[in-house]
Parts: C-alpha cells; structure tokens; sequence
C-alpha cells in the first residue's frame, strides 16, 4: 500500500481568511477509492518525528482502508498551524499538544480533542551537569527552547516554582532540535520531553542526563499530546471519527508488536530521517509506555483539563477556564 505523505505550503493568513468559509459550509472528506471517505491528518510538528509511526502503520496495515477512510498523512508549514489547518477545512483531524487545543478554543476555533495520545506529562528540563537541576539555580542560565504552545505555557511554570520569571533567564530557540545546542555547550539546560530528546541525548552520545520532569515542580501531570477532529465535521462523520482512532490504536498495537518493522516503515516514508535509525527505534520505543495505563487508551477526564487550564489561568497565560466539553469529548472513543 502507498504512503501519501505531503508536504503543506499553506499560508497562515490563507488559512485563516479561508476557516470561516469551511466552518460555515461544513467542510468535509472528499470520496476515496472504493468508496472510502478521503481524510487528511495533519500532524504536531513539520518535521518527522516517530509520534507519527502509528498513522504510517495504520495505512501501510490496511486499518484505515478496514475503517472506510482513505488518508493523506500532512506536516504542517511550521508548529503553531495544526489548528488552524483543522479549522479550515485543510484536514480533518490530526495530533496536537494538549496546549494547542486550549488556546484554540480561546481564540474561538472550531476543533475538539477527541482522545488523549499519551497519559501523562513527560516534559522537563534536561541537564548534562553533574548535580540534579534545581529551579531557583537556574536564574541567568541559558535555556534551550522551541517556539510552540506546550513551551510557552509549561516553561514559566517550572520557572515559577523556584521564584523564578521568563525574564529571569535567556532564552535560545532553536529550528530544529535544541539537543545539539545542550551537547555542544551552547546552552545550559534543554526543555524536551523524555520520549524524544531524551532519548536524542542518550543515542547523540551525551550520556544519561540529569532530569527534571515539570509535574516534579507543581506541573499538572496532563496528558502532552492529544487527537483532535474539526468540531463540526466530527458531529457530522462520527463514525469516521471512531473509525479513525481505531485503526489508529491498530497501528499503534502492531507497532508494539514490531517495533523494528514500524520504524522501517517510518524510515521508508520518511528519507531524511533514515540515517537516525539508533534514534528513531528508541524514540518510538520509549514512546510506547506513554500510550496507555492499565491498559486503557485515549480516555480522557474533566479533570485533565480543569487542571491543566486552571494552571493556565493562574499563571497568568490563559484569561479563563471554559467548560471542559468546550475542549473534549470522549463520544467518539471506540
């Protein structure tokens, strides 16, 4: 079976000027091959990162064929898109961070997280020091960053925790990955989550690094990533929707199962990553324990993001919490 993987060229402002002409026709899938409903996925971030593997499986297993759908698997043109492109129309679900649904339905764009990715919060700092990372330590130190929602709103809360502001150190953001800015001294502390850049740092060569994950300093614990679905082609294809997330859970499953298999896979697809094989077979394998608890997927509770938007709130990033079905709803899990 074919990868139809496609690289966006979108504008942001296209993208805007065109969401409130897609809400209001209630864009939807074209029809497919044989039948099959025509659904575009757009991912997190727009560079390819393992997260991706169970999409590619799904496709490459006939899981999403099984479900009646006919996928195109697109990156975004830069991190702060995904939403957008869900509210134009430009796909119809996708994988974001928990971060870029609630600023989303802030500024009053019509997605909905429809299953939580991961269980829980693996995103901290990351040290290739001695002594474990202490908050207060950190003022006037360099610290490593990427320019999307999760950082933005996680990082001043760590900072928080030890008296600190974002004023209180320098930032360096990085276009790619901030790894290699740690490895090579360039700065003092790296924001990552465990799964990814941790696992950059072991395979890069630069030993196991001193941790601290952000739930260890007051953090919500809440899930990092999350399904989302354009609200309103969602309530009009509900079927799809569950249909998408199962077959999703059957390519995450036959990626446990084959984790070598999965990641070649991803490798194929994706060419430019090939040569981080080492990278790649362990990103995705340390990604595999943040999938499920107790062997239950994609639930999610009001209380993961009263929390989570409450922390916001009083942080001063987010004017107020909404009710949490403005953000999730758990109607479409299979």
């Amino acid at each position: 079976m074919r990868h139809r993987v496609v690289r966006s060229s979108i504008v942001i402002g296209l993208v805007l000027a065109l969401a409130a002409v897609a809400t209001a026709c209630g864009d939807e899938g074209g029809e497919g091959d044989g039948g099959t409903t025509e659904v575009t996925i757009v991912t997190e971030w727009s560079f390819p990162d393992p997260l991706w593997i169970p999409f590619l499986v799904a496709e490459d297993q006939g899981f999403y064929t099984d479900a009646g759908l006919d996928v195109t698997i697109q990156a975004p043109p830069d991190n702060s898109t995904t939403m957008k492109m869900l509210a134009s129309g430009d796909a119809q679900v996708g994988l974001s961070a928990i971060t870029d649904v609630v600023f989303a339905r802030a500024e009053g764009l019509p997605v909905v997280s429809v299953a939580n990715m991961t269980v829980r919060n693996n995103w901290g700092l990351f040290s290739l020091e001695d002594e474990p990372i202490d908050m207060a330590a950190l003022r006037g130190k360099t610290i490593g960053i990427y320019d999307d929602s999760w950082t933005a709103a996680m990082l001043p809360l760590m900072l928080g925790s030890g008296g600190l502001t974002i004023d209180d150190v320098e930032t360096v953001s990085a276009t790619g990955s901030v790894i290699p800015l740690l490895l090579e001294g360039e700065i003092d502390v790296a924001t990552e989550v465990t799964n990814l850049g941790g696992v950059e740092i072991v395979t890069s060569g630069g030993g196991d690094p001193q941790v601290l994950l952000a739930p260890e300093v007051g953090a919500p614990d809440t899930p990092v990533w999350v399904y989302v679905a354009a609200s309103g082609w969602a309530q009009d294809n509900a079927d799809l929707v569950t249909g998408w997330l199962e077959a999703t859970r059957q390519g995450a499953e036959w990626a446990i199962d084959n984790p070598e298999d999965a990641v070649a896979l991803f490798e194929e697809a994706y060419p430019e990553v090939a040569s981080a094989h080492e990278y790649n077979l362990a990103a995705w394998e340390a990604t595999i324990p943040l999938l499920s608890a107790d062997g239950e997927w994609f639930t999610q509770t009001e209380t993961q993001w009263t929390g989570f938007t409450q922390a916001l709130v009083d942080a001063g990033q987010l004017d107020e919490v909404l009710d949490p079905a403005e953000y999730h709803t758990n109607d479409y899990l299979p």
